[in-house]
């Protein structure tokens, strides 16, 4: 069962700081979990990670089914969360355009959030954490993850 939907920049900053090529032991790890279910992540996520064009692209597809489309449930959670919390996306800017997924996703799977956004405590331009909390969705980051499922390298 799912414990954890991951947000698309912690693939993308773990790729920057903890390349797949020198922190092998760290991808295999974090592939084990995606593999057995606990660890998740929308299409939408899959689809900003397909721009990078690198090692973490092809490590994705590899692992494209743990990377959910959206169900109507979803879809209509997305809806929900975009009518109360349009600054969530910064105007439509797509490089936000997962987050709204990446919290549905968690709601209707009754899984925690792991991202690196901070809070902003601003509801007009909010950042995951922000909204999660008015959905009391727990929202970790990687760090918080990494103890919870007890790595160590």
């Amino acid at each position: 069962m799912a414990k954890y939907v991951f947000d698309s920049n912690i693939f993308i900053n773990l790729q920057r700081r903890q390349p797949l090529d020198v922190f092998p032991s760290l991808w295999v790890k974090i592939g084990e979990l995606m593999d057995d279910g606990t660890i998740i992540s929308s299409q939408e996520v899959y689809d900003e990670i397909m721009i990078g064009g690198d090692d973490l692209e092809k490590w994705a597809k590899a692992r494209q089914k743990c990377f959910l489309p959206s169900d109507i449930p979803v879809q209509q959670d997305v809806r929900a969360i975009l009518s109360t919390h349009r600054g969530l996306i910064e105007g439509g800017k797509k490089k936000n355009s997962a987050d709204p997924f990446v919290i549905a996703l968690a709601k209707q799977q009754n899984c925690k959030v792991v991202t690196e956004e901070v809070p902003t405590h601003n509801m007009n331009s909010p950042k995951i954490p922000d909204v999660c909390a008015a959905y009391n969705i727990e929202c970790i980051d990687f760090i918080a993850f990494a103890r919870e499922e007890k790595f160590a390298f």
